[in-house]
């Protein structure tokens, strides 16, 4: 970009050199100067964590805090020596008479970008449309900006007629939401809560509901993205428990001199086994979901060798996740060989490039051998754990026209499929999925 006005020695003024390691801004600062990079490379970082690196000549960069007059939304730093082109604020419009052809090279770049985001944001509707789950993103001010698929099944309201409504229009009982969601915000934390919801055919609904704030790079709330999820039948069954608990009691108070201690437990101990089961079948059920619509979208980019395209899959599974208890963290992509060919992990000490490489040849797939899944158990290296951690898998068989394409693997956490699921490796290996799912590649 701007090839035709780096070279001008009228620019000698504007240039600037940076050493390696020299910060030309930082993240909150009230600086508004705008960039052009005319040699090395720099890295954007938000906090510590690096989200990007520029390198190409003439790229722009600063201009956001320019355009909107905000804060800097983050940190940016020479990873090598670089030279800069940096136009202070308040010599922009000189710098613009003098090279008036810039104006329509920042035009380009800035409907570039703006074409980028367009793309991002339709490929991030189009995962959401095939996720279980209803998701609902609102601004600032509770107004619903989008909502999938699932949402418009779930709460029997399409998109069109719910977009720029209010959220609260969903809910039964909307002081209820209000003040729920009040929580969320000023406590800067998730939360989960079951709220009924009117469904127009089908009647009253119990759906949870896991929302989480939004804040951009100072921190100003921005809105609200919510996940919801039908469970009723599970809430009626539970109710129906808890009554039938409250009626036993004085009942066998009453009759407990007349029966032995083994028909005193149990209507309370069968009807556990009920809920414990409710729960197994609860995450197969995530599971052969989850797994399915991963397959279906890793397909192409795995045939394809695109790395990119499958981290973005597998980086998006965890994104529309967020505040919901999950025991997913990591998801690894084995080729037909079982050499790793793409990794992400939620685990904190975790180095994913590390491991895209290895293989899994020597790890024993446990499960029968024509069964659609493997169960591993393996020992990995973590900074945290120098001899190593068990860590439990459950490895998926990739397939395209019943050819084997590879492996698609979930790293779980097992005390929270104890915890929630009461679910151990020996039930993860008695699980069944329909072989129809081979078929659905």
């Amino acid at each position: 970009m701007l090839d035709q006005i780096i070279n001008s020695p009228s620019l000698n003024r504007y240039i600037i050199s940076f050493k390696t390691g020299e910060t030309l801004f930082l993240e909150g600062d009230d600086t508004q100067d705008i960039y052009f990079l005319l040699s090395g490379k720099v890295a954007v970082l938000k906090g510590r964590t690096r989200i990007a690196e520029i390198s190409d000549e003439g790229s722009v960069f600063g201009e956001m805090s320019f355009l909107l007059g905000e804060k800097r939304t983050a940190t940016v730093k020479a990873i090598n020596d670089i030279k800069v082109i940096r136009i202070p604020k308040e010599e922009l419009s000189t710098f613009l008479n003098e090279f008036p052809e810039v104006v329509r090279e920042f035009a380009k770049y800035l409907a570039r970008r703006l074409d980028e985001t367009s793309q991002i944001m339709y490929g991030l509707k189009e995962f959401s449309d095939q996720l279980p789950d209803a998701v609902i993103l609102t601004d600032k001010d509770g107004n619903i900006l989008s909502w999938n698929n699932a949402a418009a099944n779930l709460y029997g309201r399409e998109e069109n007629q719910m977009r720029h409504r209010s959220a609260e229009e969903i809910y039964e009982d909307p002081k209820e939401y209000r003040a729920f969601l009040d929580k969320v915000i000023s406590e800067d934390a998730i939360r989960e809560k079951i709220l009924m919801v009117r469904h127009p055919e089908r009647g009253m609904r119990h759906i949870s509901t896991s929302t989480t704030a939004l804040y951009d790079g100072q921190h100003n709330f921005q809105g609200v993205l919510s996940l919801g999820r039908d469970v009723t039948s599970v809430e009626v069954l539970e109710r129906r428990y808890q009554r039938t608990r409250r009626w036993l009691i004085p009942s066998l108070v009453l009759l407990v001199v007349l029966i032995s201690g083994i028909f005193f437990g149990y209507p309370y101990f069968s009807k556990g086994y009920k809920i414990t089961d409710i729960r197994k079948r609860e995450l197969r059920d995530d599971l052969a979901v989850n797994s399915r619509l991963l397959r279906s979208l890793l397909v192409k980019p795995f045939e394809e060798g695109d790395r990119s395209g499958t981290t973005l899959v597998l980086k998006g599974f965890f994104d529309v996740q967020k505040g919901i208890t999950t025991p997913y963290i990591g998801l690894v992509l084995l080729n037909k060989d079982k050499k790793v060919f793409d990794v992400y992990s939620i685990e904190p000490g975790v180095d994913v490039e590390e491991m895209v490489g290895s293989s899994y040849a020597d790890i024993h797939f446990k499960g029968d051998e024509d069964a659609l899944y493997k169960v591993l158990t393996l020992y990995r290296a973590h900074k945290d754990h120098p001899m190593g951690y068990k860590g439990t898998e459950i490895a998926f068989k990739l397939y395209k026209d019943n050819n084997l394409l590879g492996w698609l693997i979930f790293q779980v956490d097992m005390e929270v499929l104890k915890r929630k699921y009461n679910v151990d490796e020996k039930d993860l290996r008695k699980f069944h999925f329909g072989e129809s799912e081979k078929n659905s590649e």
